[in-house]
């Protein structure tokens, strides 16, 4: 076997000594990747979406994003005397504009809370990425490994990137509802930093309330239902059971099309029928009054138990599997990547939490459109915007 020169035997050590030390000296090295996991950004840190008058600028409330919205609909004030359709239309299009403007603010603190969570996975990120490329260089790491640490580091690069134009499009879309600032920008000045405690939900034993509430509150429903009750009462007796049987009778002659009536038999009074078109009509609202308060109980009701789901166990379970990875890794049973691993999802279950809390908001809130009277929208929870899947294959 050949020898090695000693000149060069020391050249080597030496060279291995100093590319170990720019390692150890790396300024995001081992240890701060250990910290920056388990670091948020302080209270007293400027927000990069804030303007230099945040720490004086008051927080807005529910209550105050529902006065801000009604400043700016004059057209809806109720002067004395009008009529009761009209008021009842007016009370509801300002319940409307109301949960409009909620639902951005809710929409706006969620995103603003995302974007934070992004900024630190991509720091983290970069983290990894520069530690993974310095070990390339001093032969410490595979080319393959570095490129999987740059990979994470670039996607969470461009998730950073569309989570900011998510929170600025909330914020625009609040700004434009509610005003209350001269620029978008100073509207992120008002926010808090996380979304409310959830209002509690009604039981079902609130069920008949609620349903008094919602029909006093539309516009239709006391005119519908007096007019399905005077028409049948100036029915003659047996009158109304008549007509019930000869429905049935043309719904099955006219089967499968439209329904039938007997043509040898004498056409129905006036009163019969506009009873008949009355009493359906009342029947219809009704039943689409009672289907939206039932569907927007129950998702208001699932969305909140997802939440708390989502807060109580999963993020949870998250953050002791980071302490459990930590403990290991000071134990030096785990390496930095691991810790790494377990630091992203951590943040990928905080994420999950912020977008959890905010759909058990939004259903809430549309549920209280319904008490409004007004019809039940629904929507699809919303995702987290762009997540990347960050888990860096490997050793």
């Amino acid at each position: 076997m050949p020898s090695t020169h000693p000149d060069a035997a020391a050249d080597a050590a030496a060279a291995w000594r100093a590319a170990n030390e720019a390692v150890g000296a790396f300024p995001r090295g081992h240890a701060d990747i250990v910290r920056w996991e388990r670091a948020h950004l302080p209270p007293s840190a400027p927000d990069a979406s804030s303007t230099p008058a945040t720490a004086t600028a008051s927080q807005w409330t529910l209550d105050d994003i529902r006065r801000l919205a009604l400043r700016q609909r004059a057209d809806l004030l109720i002067p004395p005397g009008l009529g009761v359709v009209e008021r009842l239309q007016r009370e509801q299009a300002a319940a409307e504009a109301v949960l409009q403007a909620q639902a951005a603010w809710i929409e706006a603190i969620a995103a603003r809370a995302q974007r934070r969570l992004r900024e630190e996975g991509h720091h983290a990120a970069e983290s990894g990425a520069e530690l993974a490329a310095r070990m390339q260089r001093v032969g410490n790491f595979s080319a393959e490994r570095a490129l999987r640490e740059a990979t994470v580091a670039h996607a969470t690069a461009a998730a950073l990137e569309q989570a900011r134009l998510a929170e600025r499009q909330a914020l625009v879309r609040l700004w434009q509802t509610v005003g209350g600032a001269a620029a978008p920008e100073a509207v992120s000045d008002h926010l808090p930093r996380a979304l409310p405690a959830l209002p509690p939900l009604p039981g079902d034993e609130a069920r008949p309330t609620l349903a008094a509430q919602q029909r006093a509150h539309h516009p239709q429903w006391p005119a519908v239902q007096a007019e399905a009750e005077r028409a049948r009462a100036a029915l003659p007796p047996g009158a109304w059971e008549a007509l019930q049987r000869a429905v049935d009778a043309a719904v099955a002659r006219g089967a499968p099309l439209a329904p039938r009536l007997d043509p040898t038999q004498p056409r129905w009074p006036h009163g019969w029928e506009a009873a008949l078109h009355a009493q359906q009509a009342f029947e219809r609202l009704q039943r689409q009054l009672d289907g939206d308060l039932t569907l927007a109980l129950a998702a208001a009701r699932h969305a909140a138990q997802q939440a708390q789901l989502q807060r109580t166990v999963r993020l949870p379970a998250a953050q002791r599997l980071e302490e459990e990875t930590l403990l290991r890794y000071n134990g030096m049973l785990v390496g930095t990547w691991e810790l790494l691993a377990a630091a992203r999802e951590r943040l990928a279950a905080q994420e999950a939490t912020v977008a959890a809390e905010r759909d058990a908001w939004l259903a809430w809130l549309d549920l209280q459109t319904v008490l409004a009277g007004l019809p039940y929208r629904g929507r699809t929870a919303s995702a987290t915007p762009d997540a990347p899947d960050t888990a860096a294959k490997g050793h």
